[in-house]
């Protein structure tokens, strides 16, 4: 194809064309805003007074009528006389009194009467004040006792031995052994503490006897796990004791221990019952 040949002259503007049909009618824009109210106009002048009437004249009062006469004053009666006072009466004639007779004889003495029913029992006269509180009695000496012993061996199947360390004189506490000590029947507290050494892990086990048996509840248990190492435990428990009794410890562990303390404390109570 060749080059564009240049862009040739407008030609004249054709007839109008017919016009077209009308379209439809749009629809109705919103209604605009209401417009300021104007300023109220000035108020017209006031009227003129009309006149006010004439007050009428008042009336002559009338005249006051007279006063009647007051009535006279009725006249007092007369008093009347007074009547005569009569004469007194003669007086009584006295009569004499008799001479006063002999006593007479007393008569003999009559026989008892039944007895009559029990009267009815009073009410019971108001309790009379507390007396005041006497003097306290002296409060007796305590009883107790103390043992001790250190750097003893624990062998399976022994009593731990142990020495007085404070000592009752009164006699309720004595021990009759390095292994075992007597109660007086009563009430005591006891407390005691033991440590050891295994040189094996083991367990260490201490049993009270009292009252003829054994006593696993209110004994002491400890377990190791370790090589070398060091037990211990403690209890305290009340001890009633009906009839006299043997207080000891029983050692029952898993070996032989060594290094063993032993710390035992007992007190009597202040009870019977």
């Amino acid at each position: 194809t060749g080059p564009t040949g240049p862009t040739g002259e407008i030609g004249p503007t054709g007839a109008t064309g017919a016009t077209g049909a009308t379209g439809p009618t749009g629809t109705t824009g919103i209604t605009g805003p209401i417009g300021v109210t104007g300023p109220t106009g000035i108020t017209g002048p006031t009227g003129p007074t009309g006149t006010t009437g004439a007050t009428g004249t008042i009336g002559i009062t009338g005249p006051t009528g007279p006063t009647g006469t007051v009535g006279p004053v009725g006249e007092v009666g007369a008093t009347g006389a007074t009547g005569p006072t009569g004469e007194a009466g003669p007086t009584g004639a006295t009569g004499e009194t008799g001479a006063t007779g002999t006593t007479g004889a007393t008569g003999a003495t009559g026989a008892a009467g039944a007895t009559g029913p029990t009267g009815e029992i009073g009410p019971t006269g108001t309790t009379g004040p507390t007396g005041a509180t006497g003097p306290t009695g002296p409060i007796p000496d305590d009883i107790f006792a103390s043992y001790i012993n250190t750097q003893f061996p624990l062998v399976r199947g022994t009593q731990l031995s142990f020495f007085p360390d404070v000592q009752d004189p009164t006699g309720n506490i004595t021990q009759t052994s390095l292994e075992q000590i007597s109660l007086a029947p009563g009430y005591y507290l006891i407390s005691y503490k033991i440590s050891a050494l295994f040189s094996t892990a083991n367990y260490l086990q201490i049993t009270p006897f009292y009252n003829g048996t054994s006593h696993l509840e209110t004994g002491v248990y400890f377990a190791t796990a370790t090589n070398g190492s060091t037990v211990c435990g403690s209890a305290y428990l009340i001890l009633y004791a009906p009839a006299a009794t043997t207080l000891s410890f029983n050692y029952s562990g898993s070996a032989n221990a060594t290094d063993g303390e032993f710390n035992l404390t007992i007190l009597k109570l202040r009870r019977f019952a």
